[in-house]
């Protein structure tokens, strides 16, 4: 990047350079257009562009980098593994990982830094801990900071996130303004946005450390694999993904599970089918669509077969509780 105002590359102790920004709270968005990207920041009441390559190369973050698909489509390298991230998902990045991200064209991708600082201050007033807050309470601590670990989540239900938009669209707003208590809110919002990360009925949170064994690696990257598909997803196509033996990665999930993949997935498909039932007014033949099967009828079957209830039973038995 060659633009002060975005970024400051520092030498760094390894042989990846470390990005630095200046503020303790960093926002700033990336558009891929054909053969440039669009960077735009906000920050301290002002919005600056410009245009300029993409910039892919290795590097760590001095902060917290919270990254958010908005649009389209891209590849995260990540400590060495490719991995895709599409529109509503993202990862949280620890400043010991080593990444870079390549944009495909029509893109946009949003960027959070937070600094240890603004942590150490909003961390005391968060109450409830869930995955997304113990994996910054912990990470943030100096004694902890060798540690090499980072968050994905991806949507949870297969339709769009309005009241997540909502909150990025008013943290932008509060960033982009010098009016009086613009820090408050700014906070205020960080936190909101932190806790719909970790909200199971908006997102599916998975941590990956990169110091566990390949097969502990494995099953994470199984369990992700189908929680992101919505369980809508094979042994072969899995095996695709992460270049490993289908029945190899079958007996790593079962042995930490108790489940098969196929078992695992069908769970995961019912749940989400009970989750879009109860809390949603979609019709069934949506529903079916949403979580790839074939045919309403198809899914009538596969539904009662597993839950014992037709899905308008369902729904009515459990939508008013």
């Amino acid at each position: 990047m060659n633009d002060d105002t975005f970024t400051r590359l520092e030498a760094s102790n390894g042989d990846h350079p470390k990005i630095a920004t200046q503020i303790p709270l960093a926002l700033f968005y990336k558009k891929r257009l054909t053969d440039q990207v669009l960077y735009t920041m906000v920050e301290a009441g002002q919005i600056h562009t410009f245009e300029a390559n993409d910039y892919q190369k290795l590097h760590q973050d001095q902060d917290f980098e919270l990254m958010y698909v908005l649009q389209g489509q891209l590849t995260n390298q990540i400590e060495g593994q490719s991995f895709t991230f599409s529109t509503g998902e993202g990862c949280l990045l620890n400043p010991q990982i080593t990444h870079a991200e390549a944009l495909a064209t029509g893109c946009t991708v949003m960027f959070i830094n937070l600094s240890r600082a603004l942590l150490f201050e909003l961390m005391p007033k968060v109450t409830t801990f869930g995955p997304i807050f113990k994996f910054l309470d912990h990470n943030s601590k100096l004694e902890n900071n060798w540690q090499r670990s980072y968050l994905e989540f991806t949507p949870s239900m297969p339709y769009p996130n309005v009241s997540f938009q909502i909150i990025l669209d008013a943290l932008q707003q509060e960033m982009a303004t010098k009016k009086i208590g613009a820090t408050y809110f700014q906070h205020g919002l960080v936190l909101r946005l932190l806790a719909a990360l970790e909200d199971p009925t908006h997102f599916n949170v998975t941590t990956t450390a990169l110091d566990l064994s390949k097969e502990d690696y494995l099953v994470n990257r199984v369990i992700h694999l189908v929680e992101n598909h919505y369980g809508n997803i094979s042994r072969t196509q899995i095996e695709q993904v992460l270049h490993y033996n289908a029945e190899y990665l079958n007996r790593l999930l079962k042995k930490q599970t108790g489940q098969t993949i196929t078992a695992y997935a069908q769970k995961v498909r019912l749940q989400k089918a009970q989750q879009l039932l109860v809390t949603t007014d979609l019709k069934i033949q949506l529903i079916a669509e949403r979580l790839g099967f074939n045919s309403e009828t198809y899914f009538y079957h596969y539904f009662k077969k597993q839950a014992q209830l037709s899905p308008n039973q369902y729904r009515q038995k459990f939508k008013s509780n």
